[in-house]
C-alpha cells in the first residue's frame, strides 16, 4: 500500500485527486489531505438543501461534490481527510470498519476513547469527530473519512445549517449530530503538522502499507484537469443535485415563488402575492423556465427590464 500526502489544500485538486487515484491506479492507497475552508456534499444530495447559501457566498466557502455518497461535512485546515483505496476480489466481504481501524488506533495512543459507531462514524465521548463514506466501482473500493482536529466549529455549524426556505425532492439528507474536535481531548497541545505525521509514522508500521509516493507531475497535470473540468463546474457540484421543489416568500411576505428544478434547470415556476404585477409574473415565468437555479442567472433574470426586482433574490436561495 503507498501512502500519499497531497501537495495542494485546493479542494477541487483534492477531491479530483481521489477519483483519480481510484479510476488509475491500481495499487492499494492511503491518501491524506487539508482542504481549504469548503463544504463537501454527498453524490447523491440536494447541494443547496444542505447549506446556509447566503453564509456559503459571504464567507467565500466552496461547495464540491464528491463522488461517494453520504451526507454533507465542512473542511477547513483544521481539518484532516483520509481515504483508502483498495482492489478485492470480492465487495461484498469487505468490512469497511476495518478502515477506520489504524486512526483508531493513534488517537488511543494520545489517550483519545474513540469508537466506531454502526455507521462507521468516528465518536468520542458521544462527540462525532469523523464521518465515513465509500465509493465501490466492480473490484475497487474507496473509503474515506475526515476527522475534526481543530475545525472552525462555528463556521462548520453556520455553513451546514440551511435557516430558509422548503425543499422537497428525493435526494439524501444529512444526519446531523453533536460533533467536537480531537484537540478537546487531548492532554497536550499538538499542532496539524505532528498529527498528520503521527498518522502517516503509524501507517508506514502497519502492515501492508510499503511506502511513501509522491504525485508526480504527469499526476498532478491529470488532476487540476479533472478539476477543472469536473470538480470546479456548477453543473457537478450543484446541477448534478437530483430533481427538487423549492418554494420560499420574501421577507415581507408579499412574494412567494415556487418552482421545480431538473437536472439543475428550472422547469416550473409559479409566483404568488400582490408584491408583483401581474406583467411581472408573465416575465417571471417567460424567463426563469429553463434556466440554472444559479445564483448569477436567477440575478440577471430579476434585474430584466421586464421584472426589475433584484431585491427578489432572496427567495430563491
Amino acid at each position: 500500500m503507498l501512502c500519499i500526502l497531497s501537495p495542494s489544500n485546493e479542494p477541487e485538486f483534492n477531491l479530483a485527486a481521489e477519483e483519480y487515484l481510484f479510476r488509475n491506479f491500481s495499487d492499494d492507497i492511503f491518501f491524506l489531505y487539508v482542504n481549504q475552508a469548503s463544504v463537501v456534499v454527498g453524490k447523491h444530495q440536494n447541494a443547496l438543501a444542505e447549506i446556509n447559501f447566503k453564509y456559503i457566498r459571504e464567507h467565500d466557502i466552496r461547495v464540491i461534490r464528491r463522488l461517494s455518497g453520504g451526507g454533507a461535512v465542512y473542511h477547513d485546515l483544521g481539518n484532516l481527510n483520509f481515504s483508502f483505496h483498495q482492489t478485492v476480489a470480492d465487495t461484498a466481504k469487505i468490512s469497511f470498519k476495518s478502515y477506520n481501524l489504524p486512526i483508531i488506533e493513534v488517537l488511543k495512543q494520545w489517550n483519545v476513547p474513540a469508537e466506531i459507531s454502526a455507521r462507521n462514524d468516528i465518536f468520542v465521548k458521544g462527540f462525532k469527530i469523523s464521518g465515513h463514506a465509500e465509493h465501490v466501482f466492480r473490484n475497487r473500493i474507496m473509503s474515506h473519512g475526515t476527522l475534526l482536529f481543530n475545525a472552525n466549529r462555528e463556521m462548520l455549524s453556520k455553513s451546514l445549517k440551511h435557516e430558509s426556505g422548503s425543499f422537497t425532492g428525493k435526494a439524501i439528507q444529512s444526519v446531523r449530530s453533536k460533533v467536537a474536535n480531537i484537540v478537546d481531548f487531548l492532554s497536550e497541545t499538538i499542532a496539524m503538522d505532528t498529527f498528520i505525521q503521527k498518522i502517516v509514522v503509524e501507517s508506514l508500521a502497519s502492515p501492508g502499507i510499503n511506502s511513501m509516493y509522491t504525485l508526480s507531475e504527469s499526476d498532478i497535470k491529470k488532476i487540476r484537469e479533472l478539476a477543472v473540468e469536473k470538480y470546479s463546474t456548477w453543473a457537478w457540484n450543484f446541477g448534478y443535485s437530483p430533481k427538487y421543489r423549492f418554494e420560499k416568500a420574501n421577507k415581507e411576505g408579499s412574494v412567494l415563488f415556487a418552482f421545480l428544478v431538473e437536472k439543475g434547470m428550472i422547469s416550473e415556476i409559479e409566483s404568488v402575492g400582490e408584491g408583483l404585477s401581474e406583467l411581472q409574473k408573465k416575465a417571471v415565468q417567460q424567463k426563469m423556465l429553463n434556466s440554472p437555479h444559479k445564483y448569477e442567472s436567477i440575478l440577471q433574470q430579476l434585474s430584466t427590464p421586464e421584472i426589475n426586482r433584484p431585491d427578489l433574490i432572496e427567495c430563491f436561495f
